[in-house]
């Protein structure tokens, strides 16, 4: 085995887990870093303040101090010039912001990968080098034209403040495409808030995105920063973008002139310098004829306009794709499974994935959990996504050697033996409900009992 060259990047771990940093040492020393680990927080932060390292890896939780004070005394205070990232098992947005705020440069929530916490560290050393120097853009995996052809815009794109809009299918990966847009552009540092405008309840919806004052509707007992805020100096994605009711479209249109946020309960409205992306599944020019979506906002928000495309329309594409997700999974999952088939692979390239690139990763995803044996063939392939009248083959129809139904009770019996026959975590796993997944095991007569 060729022996690994050092490198002059010091990276600090403080962690008072060992596993968790014994873990990372282990990672981080293999490619050739110089790494030390504290387990004790004040320790650790006394260590740092010598300000000798490029990366410092910072858990949240610890006995005597936590991560984020620790933080604020090395960036707020001192302002030393390692990178840090923040690295807890409590991951919330506000957390997460929070960290940002006080001068963390990423943010990693446990469990995460081999490959998570490599690409973060590598990412933070090379914050300050050239933007297109591809690392980002590498998780746009494809080799298409097409594919080619998105990446070159996107680092067009990124170096711009332009608003940009985002449109295509779901799960065709519109929010990697705008963090994507972030990561290479001047923000990088900054905040990246995404908002799932679906989800924000409509009578709240103001106040989530601009933030209200102390006493300005019932319930309100102190003054709590809107998504704007929270992105201020970097970039805010919202998601969904056509869910908005056509009162909050107006504000946002204003915002978008203006720069300002009309924060609730506050005569004076707050400057903020946000890069805005958007994105929708939906035909906004649609949405205009029927009067559910404002002209002149689509076109505020359209001025770079970036379509992708749903998976089908690039098929050339799927196996890389595949076999990307095979490794991330197979890695995760300590899986045995290592190839497709040549029928395993013209069937992935067959199907037309409604789910788009989301339902090819969470096939993939099933694939490592459940298959036993090295190569993937066609009775291991099982594809929610298809309905009953446009049905693909996940077995030889020639053959015939076995029916959808068994491909079925095969894949319900095996994700019951890798949960150890417990009915809930095998119903979330199948993404089925447990009275679903009970119904099925009593038509299929399979044996719960082990």
């Amino acid at each position: 085995m060729k022996k690994q060259t050092a490198r002059k990047e010091r990276i600090l771990i403080i962690d008072d887990e060992e596993a968790i940093r014994d873990g990372c040492h282990q990672v981080l020393v293999r490619i050739g870093f110089r790494v030390d680990c504290v387990d004790d927080g004040v320790k650790g932060m006394e260590i740092a303040l010598q300000d000798m390292y490029d990366v410092i890896l910072l858990d949240v939780k610890m006995p005597r101090i936590s991560g984020l004070d620790i933080l604020r005394k090395l960036k707020q205070e001192n302002n030393i010039s390692a990178k840090v990232i923040i690295i807890t098992g409590y991951g919330t947005i506000a957390l997460a912001v929070e960290a940002m705020r006080c001068g963390a440069y990423n943010f990693l929530t446990k469990p995460y990968s081999a490959d998570e916490l490599r690409n973060a560290v590598q990412s933070a050393l090379e914050a300050e080098g050239p933007l297109s120097s591809g690392r980002e853009l590498s998780s746009l995996i494809g080799l298409s034209d097409y594919m080619k052809e998105l990446r070159e815009s996107i680092r067009r794109v990124a170096k711009t403040d332009s608003t940009v809009l985002i449109t295509g299918e779901s799960g065709t990966g519109k929010e990697l495409v705008a963090q994507t847009i972030h990561q290479l552009s001047k923000r990088v540092a900054r905040p990246f808030i995404p908002v799932d405008c679906s989800s924000l309840s409509e009578t709240l919806m103001e106040s989530e995105l601009f933030g209200h004052a102390q006493g300005a509707f019932s319930g309100a007992t102190q003054s709590r920063d809107g998504r704007f805020q929270l992105a201020n100096h970097g970039t805010l994605f919202l998601d969904e973008i056509a869910n908005i009711n056509l009162n909050i479209q107006a504000k946002l249109l204003r915002v978008i002139q203006e720069q300002e946020v009309p924060r609730v309960g506050k005569s004076i409205p707050e400057k903020v310098d946000v890069r805005l992306i958007a994105a929708t599944n939906k035909d906004l020019r649609s949405e205009i004829e029927n009067g559910k979506f404002r002209q002149d906002l689509f076109y505020r928000l359209s001025v770079v306009p970036l379509h992708i495309k749903s998976l089908k329309e690039h098929k050339s594409d799927v196996i890389p794709l595949a076999e990307h997700f095979l490794q991330h999974f197979r890695n995760k999952y300590k899986s045995c499974v290592r190839f497709f088939s040549e029928e395993a692979k013209k069937s992935l390239v067959s199907y037309q994935w409604p789910g788009n690139i989301r339902e090819l990763k969470n096939t993939i995803e099933r694939l490592c959990v459940l298959c036993d044996h090295e190569t993937v063939n066609l009775s291991d392939i099982y594809y929610y996504g298809q309905k009953d009248t446009t049905k693909t083959p996940v077995v030889d129809a020639l053959s015939g050697r076995m029916t959808l139904v068994d491909v079925e009770k095969e894949h319900i019996e095996k994700a019951l033996q890798h949960f150890h026959y417990r009915i809930n975590k095998t119903a979330e796993f199948l993404g089925i409900d447990r009275k679903t997944l009970r119904i099925k095991i009593r038509n299929f007569n399979i044996k719960t009992s082990h």
